[in-house]
C-alpha cells in the first residue's frame, strides 16, 4: 500500500504522463518511487527513452503538485479508489502489458482479478441480429454455470448490450471509460454506468474532468484488451474500433474470438476477416467461448436435472412414480394400488424407465432410481 504522500506523487506522475504509460512505468522502476522521479534533475530524466521536452516541462510544472492534491481530495470525497500499478488490487492481466497505466481510477466493487474475464466489443451501429447474439452468448454463461466478468467500453451498440446482458444475468461487468470517471460517455448511458458502478465497476486511467478526446478512445481500447483473458468481437466493420481492440489483444498474446456474419453485411466484415485470416476463433454461443478458452463447465447437479425432468411429467406419471417410490412392487401390485388398467400402467412404467426415473429389479419389482 502506498503512503498518502506517495499517492499524491503517483497521481502527479499520472497526470502529466497520462498518455505515456510505458515511460511512467520505466521511470518508476528506475527510481523506486514517484517522489524520487520528481526529485531528479531535468538532464537525468532526459536520458530516458521517450522523454520529450514537453514532458520534462510538465514534470517540473510547480502547479502539478497542487493539481494532484485537488485530484486526491476529489477522489476521497467521491469514494473513488485510485489503484496503483504495484498494489495487489491492480489487475494482474493488465500489469503484464508493458504500456499498462500507472494508476487506475475505479468506482465499484468488482474484483478485477477474477478467474475468468472476457472483453466484449463490437460496432456502435449494431444490428438486431448482433445485439441478440451478444445477449444470448452472455446469458448462455449463466446457463452453463459460469460467471465471467464482462468488460466493455459503455459505447453504443454492442458495448452497452454486453453490459446490460451481464447485469440481466447477475454477472459482474466492468465499463472502461475514455473520459474521466466523472465524465460518463456517452451521457445517455449514465443510468447504465450508475448501475454498473453499483453492481460491478466503472474504471478509467484518466483523471477527473478529462473529456472524451479522440486520442482517449484509442488509449481506452488497450485497457479493455489488457484486462481480460480474451476479446470477443460481435459485429465490426472492416476498419472498426473493435478491430483495434482485437489487434491489441493479439499483441498482448491474448485470445481473440469472433462471431461470423453474412458475407454481404459490412457490419460483419471485420469479424469475417479476423476468422478468415486465422486471427480469431469462430464462436456462436457461450459453450464455444468456454471451449476455446478451456473454461471448465461445472457438471449439473443430478438432483437438479432430475427435478427439471420431474416438472415435465404428466399427472398420471407423477402418481405412478410416487407410488413406486413409496411402496415399490411389480406391475400387478401397482395396478391394484393405483386402480389403473394394466395396459395403461405398463405404458407409463415403460416411459418412466426410458426417462430414467425407475428401474426393474431381478424380482420384477420396480424401484425409483433415487431411493
Amino acid at each position: 500500500m502506498i503512503c498518502d504522500e506517495e499517492e499524491l506523487w503517483v497521481c502527479a506522475l499520472s497526470l502529466c504522463l497520462r498518455y505515456e504509460g510505458g515511460l511512467a512505468r520505466r521511470l518508476y522502476d528506475c527510481y523506486g518511487s514517484a517522489q524520487a522521479i520528481f526529485e531528479q534533475p531535468p538532464h537525468e530524466l532526459a536520458k530516458h527513452k521517450g522523454m520529450r521536452k514537453s514532458l520534462l516541462t510538465a514534470l517540473k510544472d510547480p502547479e502539478l503538485p497542487k493539481q494532484a492534491a485537488r485530484t486526491v481530495q476529489w477522489l476521497q470525497s467521491k469514494k473513488v479508489r485510485s489503484v496503483f500499478l504495484y498494489h495487489p488490487d491492480y489487475p494482474y492481466r493488465l500489469k503484464e502489458c508493458s504500456d499498462a497505466p500507472l494508476l487506475l481510477y475505479a468506482s465499484g466493487k468488482t474484483e478485477l482479478n477474477k478467474v475468468r474475464v472476457l472483453s466484449v466489443v463490437g460496432t456502435r451501429k449494431a444490428t438486431a441480429y448482433g445485439k441478440a447474439l451478444c445477449h444470448d452468448i452472455i446469458s448462455g454463461f449463466t446457463k452453463l454455470g459460469l460467471a465471467p466478468v464482462i468488460v466493455s467500453g459503455l459505447a453504443f451498440g454492442i458495448d452497452v448490450t454486453a453490459h446490460k446482458a451481464a447485469l440481466d444475468n447477475h454477472l459482474s461487468t466492468v465499463a472502461v471509460l475514455p473520459t474521466g470517471i466523472d465524465e460518463i460517455y456517452p451521457a445517455s448511458h449514465r443510468s447504465v454506468a450508475v448501475e454498473i458502478a453499483r453492481k460491478g465497476m466503472v474504471i478509467s486511467e484518466f483523471p477527473p474532468e478529462t473529456k472524451g478526446h479522440k486520442k482517449n478512445f484509442l488509449q481506452r481500447n488497450r485497457i479493455i484488451a489488457g484486462l481480460s483473458d480474451a476479446t470477443l468481437v460481435v459485429e465490426s466493420a472492416a476498419n472498426g474500433g473493435a478491430l483495434i481492440t482485437a489487434h491489441l489483444s493479439l499483441g498482448y498474446s491474448r485470445d481473440v474470438l469472433a462471431v461470423p456474419g453474412r458475407t454481404t453485411d459490412v457490419r460483419s466484415e471485420g469479424c469475417n476477416h479476423l476468422i478468415k485470416d486465422n486471427k480469431a476463433a469462430l464462436v456462436t454461443c457461450a459453450r464455444d467461448v468456454a471451449h476455446m478458452l478451456q473454461w471448465d463447465i461445472p457438471e449439473e447437479d443430478p438432483l437438479a436435472v432430475q427435478q427439471q425432468l420431474f416438472d415435465t411429467l404428466e399427472e398420471q406419471e407423477r402418481q405412478v412414480l410416487a407410488q413406486i417410490h413409496e411402496t415399490g412392487g411389480d406391475i400387478n401390485a401397482l395396478g391394484e394400488k393405483l386402480n389403473m388398467p394394466l395396459p395403461e400402467l405398463s405404458a407409463i412404467v415403460s416411459l418412466l424407465q426410458v426417462k430414467g426415473f425407475i428401474k426393474c429389479m431381478e424380482n420384477k419389482e420396480f424401484r425409483t432410481t433415487y431411493d
